[in-house]
């Protein structure tokens, strides 16, 4: 298999936060059409080395990696794109947090204090006084690499907000104390609130009155609640006449949907074959890699809508979209109604 149809899956849970990240960054660039021997040169690492991380890597290598990206692609903001491309499961390392902290507050706090967890140099400190209550974020590497680092480091703790912590809507605003690297709207859409450039401090600032909102206990078992899901629909999606072929093929997206894994590369690395072979394979079974993809995708998002608890937002993720719009629009051309219309439809719960 080439590189660029190769598909690099980020560590499990167990491995560090670190690890995990350069896992991301790796694969970002290999879907980016960059060679992983380029990709793992910019590391200073052995190819097999960003394929198999060890637990602790150094800490530059996710940081040369990002800046190797953001000179190649120089009117994008990569850091943000590649966090928010990143499998639902790359948090994985924070996810105990969620079940020892009663507040926001505390767990923001806690992330302070196991900031090792994410690199033993970054710097984070909670301010409570005005202009606060904000999390500051700093890296020794941000004057050797830019503002990569500090972006990266945002678009992070946004999502493990919402998704580790399980506290939507708590961010006011967001600092980034460099001019932009991509759209201004790029960032917007992203953290979904006002972004001030060339600001005092990198940091994430929050509404003092979401400060003592209590974490949702469940925000952690979102994953295991999607496999729940994705079992139902595997059994739905297998048909009586289906060969035997297509229904392994099937199953093969179903995993990587578990994995928040949605890309014909990923399914083809999880089948052992080339994007080419996969693309002939599921051509002469009369069906594509996309369009097994994209059912899968809908079926799955008609279950989760079912469910009251889950947002639009959090459905978006679990489907590896990075933001809910992305999923509106791919959910009407897929339905002809939006996610709000079909959850008052009396269809969404048969």
């Amino acid at each position: 298999m080439d590189d660029n149809n190769r598909t690099v899956h980020a560590n499990p849970p167990e491995s560090s936060m670190l690890a995990s990240l350069m896992t991301v960054a790796a694969a970002y660039a290999v879907q980016r059409k960059i060679p992983l021997e380029e990709v793992a040169d910019a590391a200073g690492l052995e190819p097999h080395a960003l394929l198999a991380p060890v637990d602790r890597v150094p800490e530059d290598a996710v940081s040369r990696i990002l800046g190797m990206l953001q000179q190649r692609f120089p009117d994008e903001a990569v850091a943000v794109d590649m966090v928010a491309a990143a499998p639902v499961h790359f948090l994985g390392p924070l996810e105990p947090i969620a079940r020892i902290v009663p507040t926001l507050k505390a767990g923001i706090e806690l992330f302070v204090y196991y900031r090792s967890v994410l690199a033993t140099s970054a710097l984070l400190e909670f301010l409570s006084d005005p202009p606060g209550p904000l999390l500051r974020l700093e890296h020794p590497n941000d004057e050797e690499f830019g503002s990569v680092n500090a972006e990266m480091g945002l678009a992070m703790g946004t999502r493990a907000v919402v998704e580790v912590l399980g506290v939507p809507d708590a961010l006011r605003g967001v600092w980034i104390a460099h001019t932009p690297a991509g759209p201004p709207e790029r960032y917007a859409e992203f953290f979904g609130v006002p972004v001030r450039f060339d600001a005092p401090d990198n940091a994430l600032l929050f509404h003092a009155h979401r400060l003592d909102d209590p974490v949702d206990p469940d925000a952690g078992a979102r994953l295991r609640v999607l496999r729940a899901h994705l079992d139902i629909v595997r059994s739905q999606l297998h048909q009586a006449n289906e060969s035997d072929e297509l229904r392994l093929i099937r199953d093969a997206a179903a995993q990587n949907a578990a994995n928040g894994e949605f890309t014909a590369d990923a399914l083809a690395n999880r089948l052992g074959l080339g994007l080419r072979t996969l693309q002939r394979r599921t051509d002469d079974l009369g069906t594509s890699a996309s369009e097994i993809i994209d059912g899968l995708r809908e079926a799955t998002a008609r279950q989760l809508l079912a469910d009251a608890d889950m947002s639009t937002f959090e459905i978006a993720i679990a489907l590896g979209y990075s933001t809910d719009s992305t999923f509106r629009r791919a959910f009407r051309r897929w339905t002809g109604q939006s996610p709000t219309q079909f959850r008052q439809s009396p269809t969404s719960t048969g």
